[in-house]
């Protein structure tokens, strides 16, 4: 039909006719389309089995030339599938590698072989000094965990994440405030010295996890001058972002080559480094925040108000009602039944001149305490090309804690070099370095100089805002305004003038040098660094129940390890299955340690 002549023909049709003609010339076009495109589309049926025992895989997947899944195999390994003539597919299974078929025709009872993938369920970890090994090659027990796992519920201690994810790995929390320094236990207490923590390794630097984290070990802070003050440790300082991966070597087999230092297992952990033919430059900016709220209370009772015996009155001061009964920290007083007493006025800081009605205050010493904040914001730039990568971060975390005036800043910066000379020799370099400053840490334990002690004999008879002015009129920095008990002190004194401030600056890094003398033989020479400098003081106003005429003491603490090492290895595989390797080296360390103490336990002058 000439379809130049439709015009003509279609004039001398009726209506009907030219709908007839139309709906013809429709169904004449899309059979001939249909028939083309049922044409171009070819069936492929067969079965994939393994090349190694020739045994049929059940549940390959089979994906077309776009990706898209096509089917799966049966229980026998048999599919069939349809696709376009001239395409491919793509068969894949878990453990072996895909294999990618184009085909142009029909084709019925063809086999697909998989090949067992080399690297199939083999896992590379980074155990003692640095040595890479597969883990199923192991003798030992040995976790790994990824930086993401760290990161995605960030606390003030980045080593709570190990929690639960780790078997047989105790964490020993002090609770000790925003600082709060975790003690890492591997497989339980094996010794009687108290000195069961696991060795700290950051990218070959054995760190010093101690810095000597309090100012008093606590066993004299039961109402003495000693009140432990928990500053942190050096695996609490590393930043999370930074960390690539966590290794734990768990027994003295693990860290052997530790020596004495392994005996209660390793954490070694690896800082990220720049990614080699990466095209470019790569900027990376991460901001996330953390608030926290208290949860769970000591349960205190309100039944009773501040007294001894049940005593059936109350007087702050004597009265004519009886003598005071202010001074103590019990209560176990007169019951609240709503009875008229002399009580504390905190506009005249004394004795009221009228009875006041005899209420609790249920729950009020809870609005004392804040809601904490962690906000955390981190800048990386990370590029690499042939020979040379390199990393570069910088993040800042400020903490807000749930005491007033307390909390912490800290500053880390990271940078990850690693340059290929020639074939043979590679350079590479890392450093961390961390300022943590905080201008107050909560002092600890069963102490009149810690919140808590405060919080456990506040009296349920009175207003925590009593106690904001705490100090009395005119006698500033001379004469704190607490009403009852002589034992506690003001929580607002504690939290803004009784405080224990630290600045410490952490450097670890390490300068390191690999060279490949054959495909099997190399050598690595590396010298490492962690060093440590902190300023810490404790200072005490006039007035407070343990220093009458204040108090200020200072330490100076210094810590430096320089580690240097050498390691020769030797790896050849003589079979498929069957690998040699042998390693040799040595390592010669020099520590330094010091701590200046000073204090002034009576002052001239507030």
């Amino acid at each position: 039909m000439n379809v130049t002549n439709l015009p003509n023909l279609t004039g001398r049709m009726s209506g009907r006719q030219l709908a007839l003609f139309s709906l013809l010339l429709l169904y004449i076009l899309g059979s001939s389309f249909s028939g083309y495109a049922q044409s171009d589309m070819i069936t492929i049926n067969g079965k994939v089995i393994a090349s190694d025992d020739k045994q049929p895989i059940i549940g390959a997947s089979i994906t077309d030339a776009s990706k898209k899944n096509i089917g799966v195999t049966n229980l026998n390994g048999e599919f069939s599938v349809k696709i376009q003539r001239n395409s491919s597919i793509t068969i894949s299974y878990l453990g072996f590698s895909p294999v990618t078929r184009q085909f142009s025709a029909d084709q019925n009872g063809i086999n697909i072989s998989l090949s067992v993938a080399n690297t199939a369920l083999t896992e590379v970890v980074v155990t003692a000094l640095g040595i890479k090994r597969e883990e199923k090659a192991l003798g030992y027990a040995v976790t790994t965990l990824g930086g993401d796992q760290l990161t995605d519920a960030v606390s003030n201690n980045w080593t709570d994440a190990l929690s639960g994810k780790v078997a047989g790995l105790n964490l020993v929390r002090s609770n000790g405030g925003p600082s709060g320094s975790n003690k890492i236990i591997l497989r339980g207490e094996n010794n009687l010295t108290g000195d069961n923590e696991a060795l700290i390794v950051v990218d070959g630097v054995v760190i010093n996890n101690g810095s000597g984290r309090s100012t008093a070990s606590g066993t004299g802070g039961y109402l003495s001058e000693e009140t432990p003050v928990d500053f942190g440790n050096g695996i609490g300082d590393l930043n999370p972002e930074d960390i690539e991966s966590v290794t734990v070597l768990k027994g003295p087999g693990a860290a052997a080559l530790y020596g004495q230092r392994g005996a209660n297992g390793a954490v070694i952990i690896t800082t990220k480094s720049g990614k080699t033919n990466k095209k470019g430059l790569g900027i990376t900016f991460n901001s996330n925040s953390a608030i926290s709220t208290i949860t769970r209370w000591p349960d205190l009772q309100y039944e009773y108000g501040q007294g001894l015996n049940g005593d059936n009155y109350y007087s702050f001061l004597s009265s004519e009602d009886g003598s005071s009964t202010r001074s103590t920290s019990s209560a176990w007083g007169p019951r609240f039944d709503g009875q008229m007493f002399y009580q504390y006025d905190p506009v005249t800081h004394t004795k009221a001149t009228e009875r006041t009605p005899w209420i609790p205050y249920v729950n009020d010493s809870r609005n004392f305490f804040n809601d904490a904040a962690t906000f955390t914001n981190s800048v990386t730039l990370d590029g690499g090309g042939e020979k040379t990568s390199a990393r570069f971060s910088y993040t800042n975390a400020n903490n807000k804690w749930i005491i007033p005036n307390t909390g912490y800043n800290r500053n880390s910066v990271a940078l990850s070099v690693r340059q290929k000379m020639n074939d043979k020799l590679t350079l590479s370099t890392k450093v961390n370095y961390t300022n943590k400053s905080s201008d107050n840490l909560p002092s600890t334990g069963y102490n009149n100089q810690s919140i808590m002690y405060w919080y456990l004999f506040w009296v349920p008879n009175a207003n925590i805002d009593w106690l904001k002015d705490y100090w009395l009129p005119g006698k500033t920095q001379q004469l704190q305004s607490y009403p009852f008990s002589s034992l506690p002190d003001n929580p607002y004194l504690i939290a803004n003038q009784m405080l224990n401030k630290s600045n410490r600056n952490t450097i670890t890094g390490s300068a390191q040098a690999t060279y490949d003398f054959t495909k099997k033989l190399s050598l690595m020479v590396r010298t490492s660094i962690d060093l440590s400098q902190e300023l810490r003081s404790q200072q005490r106003p006039f007035d407070t129940e343990k220093f009458k005429r204040g108090m200020y003491r200072t330490q100076g603490i210094y810590s430096q390890e320089v580690n240097s090492d050498f390691l020769l290895s030797y790896k050849t595989k003589i079979k498929k299955d069957f690998d040699v390797s042998a390693s040799f080296g040595g390592s010669m360390l020099k520590n330094i340690y010091n701590r200046d103490y000073n204090k002034a336990d009576s002052l001239l002058y507030p």
